[in-house]
C-alpha cells in the first residue's frame, strides 16, 4: 500500500474522524509509560506524526488530593500534546475531580481502565473486575463522559476466564451507548494476564458491530504485526504495549513501511533500524538516551534506578543474550553506572534483537 493510498483510507476512517492523528498508539503501562518513556518514543517518531501515547494508570481516589507538579506519574513534556491519562476508579465525585485536576495539562482525551488484573484493584471493583457487571461498567463511562470535554475511551480485555464473542458484543453495546468515543480491546482474557498469544480475531470480528472505533491491543510485537492488522484486516487502530520498550522506534518502522519517508528530527536522512543487528545497537543507543531522560525528568536517584531496571526487565526479553545486559543493570548502583556500562556495551558487544518472542 502506498502512503497516498494509506492516507486516503486513514482520513476516511472512524478513528481519524475522532481526531486521532495516526492509527498507532502506545499503551498505558504501570511503571513504564511515564514521561521519560513517552519522550523516548517521540524521539524516534517521524516528524509530522502525533501518535496517542498513554500515561501510567492513575488512581482517581488519589488524584484530587495530589499536587500535579509533584506527582511523578503526571509529569509531561513541555507542550506535550496527544497524551491520554488513564483513570482507574468507579466513583463519580472522584472521577469528576480527577478530570478537573488534569485539564490544565491539556490532555487529548481520557481513558478508563477496565483491563488491569492486579489483585489490589479487583477488591475495589476497579480494572478488569468491571467486566463482571456490564451495567455498572457503562455507568462509569457515563460518569466520565459527563465531566470530560475531550474524547473518552475504555481499555478492556475480551473476557474474564474465557473469551466470549457474544459477551464482548453485549458489553461494548453498553459502553458505546453510555458515550464511549472509542474502545481498545486487549485480545486476552483476565486469566491470561499478559501471557500467551492474543486472539486478534475476537477484536476484528467486533469492529463491524460497533459504531465507534475499535483499537486492537495485545501481542503486537513488530511492524509486520502492525501492518497485517492495518492493511490486511483494516482495523481502526492498534495499540502497542511492552514491545515498545524494546523497540521505541516501532512507529517509525511502521510509518516508513507505509511510505512515510520523513524521519524523526533526531535522525535526518536516515531510515529506521531493521536488521537484528541494527535493532540491537539501536536499543543500546536508546538506553543511553533513556538514562538521560530519567535524569531530566525525575529527582530521586533510587527511583530513577528502579524505573530503569523495570524497563530493562521488560525490554531485554527481545534481545539475544539480553540476560547479560539485564544482569549488569541489576548490579549497577547508580544510573551513571548503567549509562557508562551501556556505552561500553554499545562499542564492544553485539546484542541482536529477535523479532518475536513468547510473552510470559
Amino acid at each position: 500500500m502506498s502512503y497516498e493510498k494509506f492516507q486516503s483510507h486513514w482520513q476516511n476512517s472512524r478513528f481519524a474522524a475522532l481526531g486521532a492523528a495516526f492509527p498507532v498508539t502506545v499503551a498505558p503501562m504501570v511503571g513504564l509509560s511515564h514521561v521519560a518513556f513517552r519522550h523516548m518514543v517521540r524521539h524516534y517518531t517521524p516528524e509530522g506524526l502525533n501518535p496517542l501515547l498513554f500515561t501510567e494508570m492513575l488512581s482517581t481516589r488519589r488524584l484530587p488530593f495530589e499536587r500535579i507538579d509533584r506527582v511523578d506519574e503526571l509529569r509531561v513534556m513541555d507542550q506535550e500534546s496527544h497524551f491520554v491519562p488513564q483513570l482507574l476508579g468507579n466513583e463519580e465525585s472522584y472521577i469528576a475531580r480527577s478530570i478537573e485536576k488534569l485539564m490544565p495539562l491539556e490532555p487529548w482525551g481520557f481513558d478508563i481502565n477496565m483491563g488491569c488484573p492486579a489483585r489490589q484493584h479487583l477488591k475495589h471493583n476497579w480494572g478488569v473486575r468491571l467486566l463482571g457487571d456490564p451495567e455498572y461498567a457503562a455507568s462509569i463511562v457515563g460518569m466520565t463522559r459527563r465531566y470530560s470535554s475531550r474524547p473518552v475511551s475504555v481499555k478492556m480485555r475480551c473476557g474474564q476466564d474465557k473469551a466470549d464473542p457474544d459477551f464482548l458484543v453485549r458489553f461494548t453495546d453498553g459502553l458505546e451507548a453510555a458515550g464511549a468515543d472509542w474502545l481498545t480491546i486487549h485480545a486476552r482474557t483476565q486469566s491470561q494476564k499478559h501471557k500467551g498469544e492474543a486472539d486478534w480475531s475476537l477484536v476484528t470480528d467486533l469492529i463491524p458491530r460497533r459504531g465507534i472505533p475499535i483499537v486492537v491491543n495485545g501481542d503486537i510485537q513488530t511492524a509486520d504485526d502492525a501492518l497485517h492488522l492495518l492493511q490486511d484486516v483494516q482495523v481502526d487502530g492498534i495499540m502497542i504495549g511492552r514491545a515498545a520498550t524494546a523497540r521505541p522506534w516501532i512507529i517509525w518502522q511502521i510509518a516508513h513501511r507505509l511510505g512515510y519517508t520523513t524521519p524523526p528530527a533526531a535522525f535526518p536522512g536516515q531510515t529506521p533500524p531493521e536488521t537484528p543487528e541494527e535493532e540491537g545497537r539501536a536499543f543500546l543507543d536508546a538506553m543511553v538516551l533513556y538514562c538521560e531522560l530519567l535524569d531530566q525528568y525525575f529527582d530521586d536517584d533510587e527511583k530513577k534506578l528502579r524505573r530503569l531496571r523495570f524497563h530493562v526487565i521488560n525490554a531485554c526479553k527481545w534481545l539475544v543474550f539480553g540476560h547479560s545486559y539485564y544482569s549488569h543493570c541489576m548490579k549497577s548502583k547508580t544510573l551513571a553506572e548503567v549509562k557508562a556500562m551501556t556505552l561500553h556495551s554499545r562499542d564492544t558487544y553485539h546484542f541482536p534483537m529477535t523479532r518475536r518472542i513468547n510473552l510470559l
